[in-house]
């Protein structure tokens, strides 16, 4: 019974320190992290649970200060903050790591994954676990989980898109990736690269058909407004990873670097949460409400899309990359794919 009241005692003691107001303490690290959404986002509902996290689990040696919405500068900005050392977590997306290691542009692959749990596992693979340390060791940042916040879709003021030969001469918005403009060509679009601070304007004003971004996107940034048709083709995983500089983290002891890496898993976890019963039930319900016609491709349909980009994208890829990556790339992901298949029967 003694022994008993001891441990309750010692979990008591425990919990009044993880509940200590920050004053309480001085911290032996600070880890200062930047992203560029919304305070209200999911994003930032994640960085919200990954400080209370890593502050309350490492009793205090880390506080974590939370710079959103931009407040830093861009998501690139961040990126090129925490490899010289001035912050030491940054978000990241699936066009933005590629400017830091090269490799990392399969992430943007389109119709790469056929939906999150197939990235998802990819993410969890050995082959990207390896390439995760090799961009640690070479660009001195390392990702400690990512989130899906949607795939990227079609919307048009023209038609319905239903496969690829409906993009033929529609002029879509795309980022300023190349791997988006050789997306919408091998389709027979005619890509037209638009800041994202001028895509709505460009869409009013008819200086572009249509574009291509997740449905909470669409939604938020009331795209409904100036688009009147929505494909849900799923053509491209919208990812944000949670990124640190290597050199900070391999200079917190072992205990901690765990107390960081679980603290981020569980911010994305948040953050996909959040976003997919958003993207898949809120979004394209109110979307429709606002009066958007969506068409859900069958799976044929996609497949049209697929086809249409698959050869050009790897021919793309083998010229920026290694050919034996991308080989064991798209291997790894049909070797998912194989599992996935044979555990549903």
């Amino acid at each position: 019974m003694k022994h008993d009241v001891r441990k309750l005692l010692s979990v008591t003691a425990i919990a009044a320190v993880l509940v200590l107001p920050q004053t309480a303490w001085a911290a032996d690290y600070t880890i200062r992290a930047s992203h560029s959404e919304a305070p209200e986002s999911p994003l930032h509902k994640g960085y919200e649970v990954f400080k209370a996290y890593v502050e309350g689990a490492s009793a205090g040696q880390i506080e974590v200060i939370i710079s959103p919405a931009g407040q830093l500068g861009s998501i690139k900005d961040g990126l090129e903050q925490v490899k010289a050392g001035a912050i030491q977590v940054a978000q990241a997306d699936e066009q933005t790591l590629d400017a830091f290691y090269k490799p990392m542009m399969i992430l943007a692959t389109p119709y790469l994954f056929a939906n999150d749990e197939e990235a998802n596992q990819f993410l969890a693979s050995d082959l990207f676990t390896e390439t995760n340390l090799k961009m640690a060791e070479e660009a001195g940042l390392r990702m400690l989980s990512a989130a899906s916040y949607g795939f990227r879709n079609f919307t048009n003021n023209k038609h319905p898109i239903k496969s690829a030969a409906d993009m033929a001469g529609i002029k879509m918005r795309v980022p300023p990736s190349p791997m988006s403009l050789a997306m919408v060509q091998a389709m027979g679009g005619s890509p037209t690269p638009i800041p994202w601070e001028e895509l709505y304007g460009a869409m009013q004003t008819g200086v572009v058909d249509g574009q291509e971004n997740p449905i909470g996107v669409i939604h938020d940034y009331s795209f409904n407004e100036v688009q009147k048709h929505l494909t849900v083709d799923n053509h491209q995983l919208g990812l944000n990873s949670i990124v640190i500089g290597e050199a900070f983290f391999k200079s917190l002891p072992l205990e901690l670097r765990e107390v960081v890496a679980t603290g981020a898993v569980m911010a994305s976890a948040t953050e996909y949460g959040e976003r997919n019963y958003q993207s898949r039930v809120v979004t394209v319900d109110a979307l429709r409400d606002r009066g958007m016609e969506i068409y859900f491709p069958s799976a044929e349909e996609v497949a049209s899309f697929r086809d249409a980009v698959q050869q050009p994208m790897q021919d793309y890829l083998n010229q920026e990359l290694d050919p034996a990556f991308v080989t064991a790339v798209y291997d790894e992901i049909g070797n998912i794919r194989q599992q996935r298949a044979a555990a549903a029967q």
